[in-house]
């Protein structure tokens, strides 16, 4: 979306780009999403409070946590800028306070700026090794950016602040990235029945089991076992308005040709990119004569991206170009310049599809190098791999 937010800028976007026109008077480039009505007015509160008196600290946490967290729920890049405002005394600072820099690190997390942030958790854990959060979130950058080994390294070394169940999706995570998705699904599911099993003060947040629960379905999707996956993404996306559950699940749903099955699951949830990107998806797959309004949106949304030299959403462009546009040289541009950026298993199986339809195999030479080298074993990305061997 690469919107402005609370008058902030989202990193990435050059403050002298040229304000982009969509050409259809109509086109919807963003709708402020509904926020949870007890976090937003939690957040309204606290952000007048900041209002009142921007330099305090503890309350400027606060707003950039309640920020990150509908962030996160919405997959709402703006919600980002808010809490990036709210750090706002802070943000340029060489050393900001540990609590702050945090923050920081997260946002730039999410808005793919790996670097900085690995860079600001260094700089935390360097000092206090024992901060489970920075840890944690160290772990889950280095995982994206496919630094295996190292985010391996930090969740054997998270402390006992980290409750048992994000440990385990921190180990688990690895696991699947390099070929032992048995093992994760294993101690994803004995850690998902320990958590049940504790006092009520004592179980971790919804969404931290929500994304277990998502996390063993795409484990048990990679392993061939559809009525476990079924299950668990059942049970992840019951009575949930979360995006990346839901998203989770619903490219599952693409996958077993359920296309369908989509357009209930992501009815009226949400019109972020994402979201919006598998109803596109699934609505040409069906005739549904939305598809093309959906199709639009997006086209707009991601001419507005390349305007403001914006490049968070590359794998969701890619997949548009190929699955919706079917352009797959653009496609193949497009997953390549993300798989520089993140190497997860999504991005190096969206490269692998991208080469073939494009009838280029040599450009899945470094994704198959990387997929050797971490051992990485999934049926969805072997099947790739049988068909570039055959065409060779």
């Amino acid at each position: 979306m690469a919107l402005l937010a609370a008058g902030v800028l989202l990193a990435g976007a050059p403050v002298n780009a040229a304000p982009y026109r969509p050409t259809d008077d109509e086109a919807v480039l963003a709708t402020v999403p509904p926020a949870s009505v007890p976090n937003q007015s939690e957040f309204r509160s606290s952000q007048k409070k900041l209002t009142e008196n921007p330099n305090d600290l503890a309350t400027a946490v606060e707003v950039a946590r309640l920020a990150i967290r509908e962030g996160k729920a919405g997959a709402d890049l703006r919600s980002f800028g808010q809490a990036q405002a709210a750090l706002g005394p802070w943000w340029s600072q060489g050393e900001p306070p540990a609590s702050a820099r945090l923050l920081r690190a997260v946002i730039r997390q999410n808005l793919h700026d790996f670097a900085s942030a690995e860079a600001d958790l260094n700089a935390i854990l360097a000092i206090d090794p024992q901060n489970g959060e920075a840890r944690l979130t160290r772990a889950f950058v280095r995982q994206t950016i496919g630094a295996l080994d190292a985010a391996k390294e930090d969740c054997r070394k998270l402390p006992s602040s980290v409750r048992p169940l994000e440990a385990a999706i921190c180990l688990a995570g690895v696991e699947t990235a390099t070929g032992s998705s048995a093992k994760a699904l294993e101690r994803l599911a004995e850690a998902l029945a320990a958590d049940e099993a504790v006092a009520a003060d004592a179980k971790a947040k919804p969404e931290t089991r929500r994304w277990a629960q998502a996390l063993a379905a795409d484990a048990a999707s990679g392993l061939g076992l559809t009525e476990e996956a079924n299950r668990r993404f059942s049970d992840a996306a019951a009575n949930s308005d979360d995006v990346p559950t839901l998203v989770a699940y619903a490219d599952y749903l693409l996958d077993a040709g359920r296309p369908a099955e989509v357009l209930t699951l992501l009815a009226d949830r949400s019109d972020a990119d994402v979201v919006l990107l598998r109803l596109a998806i699934a609505g040409k797959a069906v005739g549904d004569p939305r598809a093309s309004r959906w199709a639009s949106v997006l086209g707009e949304r991601f001419a507005a991206d390349r305007a403001n030299k914006v490049a968070i959403h590359q794998r969701e462009e890619a997949r548009f170009e190929l699955e919706v546009k079917g352009d797959p040289a653009t496609a193949l541009a497009l997953a390549e310049a993300n798989w520089k950026a993140q190497k997860e298993i999504a991005d190096a199986r969206l490269v692998l599809q991208a080469a073939l339809a494009a009838r280029d195999r040599a450009a899945a030479a470094d994704v198959l190098g990387f997929i050797k080298a971490t051992g990485l074993n999934d049926i969805r990305i072997k099947s790739l791999q049988d068909q570039i061997a055959e065409k060779r």
